[in-house]
Parts: structure tokens; C-alpha cells; sequence
């Protein structure tokens, strides 16, 4: 057998194989959906599905469809962190899918979470409009306090302070929140961070993550991992206790 049969039958075989994976996993999805008014039936089979997705991943061509019933799946199966993970991974590759819009804002507010979202001003106004604001009322509160006399410099005053501190508050901590690149999130139990990088170390003070929390890695020695949260805490975590993206 020569050198190019080998590369050929490397190619072709693993290729079959996630097919077989996928046609499994589609129909342990479609049996699931049959049996889904009873829990006790119907999970075992969503569970089974949920693993044959993940075999398919990167030698099958992900699609839409591929990545709401993944999804879908992985919520029967009652993993809702990793279905949050695979609807984002889809809308990585698909941001206007409707469906997986709708799955992913349906995760989030089932699991609660708080979204790295911008300040609600910034949110509704816009970043450019609110700069535009925020210089015509720092420009007219100059012009009060040099130009005119009385109430209307106290407003002035008022009006340039109150720029200053939104400024200094708001717009920092919405900027900062925007720039925080997830690439991990807590996986279905409540996870409480450690101080160091072994079990026998303490836990950090403060409530255990939810499901599905956004993580940033910043280092890892053996299964251990150091992350950092939105709302800035950093610990150690066990490489079991997260899902890791690793994106497409």
C-alpha cells in the first residue's frame, strides 16, 4: 500500500465515522423530541445526542441547523452552560441566525447572568452621541460660569461636575467592559475560586459563580486555571469546572 492510499484512507475515514456521529446524533435528537413530555425517557436520549454533536466538531461543515439542534441538545440534556457555549460558537460563525439569537437571549435570562453589556446610556444613546452631549453641556457650563452671573453660573458649575464624573465613572467602566474577551465559562455547578492552584487551598471570599459566568483565562499550570471575572475577582479553577472556548 503506498504512501498516497494512506493519506486517502486517513482523509475518507474520519470523515464516515462524524457522519455516522451525525445521523446518530440527529436521530437520538429526533427521538428525544417523540419522548419529550416524559423526562425520564427523554434526557437519557438528548444526552447521547449532545456527545455525538460534540464528536462532529471540526470534520463536519457547521451550519446553522447544526448548531441549534447542538444546542437544543445540550439544553434537553439539561447542560444549559454548554448549550450557552455552542449558541455563541454559532453566532460567531452566524450572528444574524434568528434562531440562535433567541436560544442564546433565552440561556441568558433562564441562567441569569449579567451580560458584559455597555452603561444603559451609552446603550441607548450611543457612544458618539453621548460624546456629542457630553461636550455641548461641558461647553455650555463654561460658558455660564465665565459669562453669566448668579443662578445660572451655580448651574454651570453643576452642569461641568456632573461631566467630570460621568466621565471618570461611567464611561471607563463601560469601555472596560466591552474589552473583556471571554474565552471560558463556568460549567454546570456553582464554582466557588480558589486562592491557589491545588484543592487544599481556600476558597476566595464571595458568592460561587453561576453556571455559565464568563471567565478569561490568564494562565493555567497542569489542570489548573487562573481566571478573572467580569466584576474583576481573580482565583484558580479546576479545568472540569469550566468549559473552555476554544472558537471556531
Amino acid at each position: 500500500m503506498n504512501l498516497g492510499m494512506l493519506v486517502f484512507i486517513s482523509l475518507v475515514f474520519p470523515y464516515q465515522h462524524a457522519q455516522e456521529d451525525f445521523d446518530k446524533a440527529r436521530d437520538y435528537y429526533n427521538q428525544g423530541l417523540v419522548l419529550r413530555h416524559d423526562a425520564t425517557q427523554a434526557r437519557p436520549l438528548f444526552k447521547l445526542s449532545s456527545v455525538a454533536f460534540r464528536k462532529c466538531v471540526g470534520h463536519l461543515p457547521e451550519t446553522p441547523v447544526f448548531f441549534r439542534e447542538w444546542a437544543s441538545a445540550e439544553l434537553l440534556a439539561g447542560n444549559p452552560a454548554h448549550a450557552l457555549m455552542v449558541s455563541r460558537r454559532g453566532l460567531r460563525l452566524f450572528p444574524c441566525d434568528a434562531s440562535l439569537l433567541k436560544i442564546n437571549q433565552w440561556l441568558l435570562h433562564e441562567l441569569n447572568l449579567e451580560e458584559a453589556v455597555t452603561a444603559s446610556s451609552v446603550q441607548v444613546l450611543g457612544s458618539r452621541n453621548i460624546l456629542f452631549i457630553m461636550g455641548a453641556l461641558n461647553l455650555f457650563g463654561w460658558f455660564a460660569i465665565f459669562l453669566t452671573r448668579s443662578k445660572l453660573r451655580k448651574i454651570g458649575f453643576f452642569i461641568v461636575c456632573g461631566c467630570v464624573v460621568y466621565a471618570c465613572t461611567v464611561i471607563p467602566k463601560a469601555r472596560g467592559k466591552l474589552g473583556f474577551a471571554f474565552n471560558a465559562i463556568v460549567a454546570e455547578r456553582p464554582l466557588y475560586l480558589k486562592v491557589g492552584n491545588e484543592s487544599s487551598y481556600p476558597n476566595h471570599s464571595g458568592l460561587a459563580l453561576k453556571p455559565a459566568t464568563q471567565l478569561k483565562i490568564l494562565d493555567h499550570q497542569d489542570d489548573w486555571f487562573l481566571v478573572n471575572t467580569l466584576d474583576g475577582r481573580f482565583g484558580w479553577v479546576m479545568a472540569d469546572d469550566i468549559l473552555i472556548d476554544l472558537g471556531n
